[in-house]
């Protein structure tokens, strides 16, 4: 099967890795990836991220029209489209409204500081959208776009997070990492203040992270499928909506 074959199962498998996580809410949240053409595959109108297959999975043409009949899109589908346009190095994006991120987000931007080590795959930067309103015109998908910059994940205000990578293993990976991050942050906070990781060990830990970043990327995405019964290649054997 061909990689572009390959993606909407790809897509479903990921939704399906998020809801176990944690991060299902109700019909919300969507996972997309880059198609060979320049188009997407995106998680579609209906059920929930824990019951999402192959046949809930849309593809859009790289002209933005919808080329699977009888599927209705996310109005946040734009904030994917967006972040597809202003970064060539994305090949796929997660949005989701894990109950710990949206409650941390109530609370503005988190401190500055890295302080577990899930969290230190975002040392570089972790950006802070403000607006709590819906990512789902251009007007607002392009300010997220330019919000994100080079980052590997978003905390959206009163929101979610968006994580994004170079294929569907990568982003689903950081999105499970940061909500893990940000359930510790929150758990800390509600207890005293937590301290950020001294400068020297943090280097340490970015350095060894940085150097075996595919294969961490890799062995957490294998990891998560399996704890869903689902290979971590192709996506394969989803079957129709049941």
């Amino acid at each position: 099967m061909s990689a572009g074959g390959m993606l909407p199962g790809l897509v479903a498998t990921a939704c399906r890795v998020l809801a176990a996580d944690g991060q299902d809410h109700f019909c919300f949240g969507h996972v997309s990836a880059r198609g060979a053409d320049g188009g997407l595959f995106v998680k579609a109108v209906g059920p929930s991220l824990a019951r999402v297959t192959t046949a809930r999975v849309a593809e859009i043409s790289p002209d933005g029209s919808l080329r699977t009949p009888g599927l209705r899109l996310h109005e946040e589908t734009a904030l994917h489209q967006a972040v597809y346009a202003a970064r060539p190095d994305v090949g796929a994006v997660v949005h989701t409204h894990p109950l710990a991120v949206q409650s941390a987000t109530t609370l503005g931007p988190l401190p500055d500081g890295v302080f577990s080590q899930d969290e230190v795959p975002f040392a570089a930067g972790l950006a802070w959208y403000d607006d709590a309103d819906l990512v789902a015109d251009t007007a607002r998908a392009q300010g997220f776009a330019t919000c994100l910059g080079g980052a590997r994940g978003a905390l959206l205000r009163a929101h979610g997070l968006v994580t994004v990578g170079a294929d569907v293993a990568e982003a689903t990976a950081l999105a499970l990492l940061l909500h893990r991050a940000v359930s510790v942050r929150l758990a800390a906070m509600a207890v005293g203040r937590p301290r950020p990781l001294p400068p020297v060990t943090l280097d340490r830990l970015r350095g060894a992270f940085e150097a075996g970043h595919r294969g961490r990327m890799t062995a957490i995405w294998a990891d998560a499928c399996a704890g869903i019964g689902a290979a971590a290649g192709d996506g394969e054997g989803d079957g129709e909506d049941r």
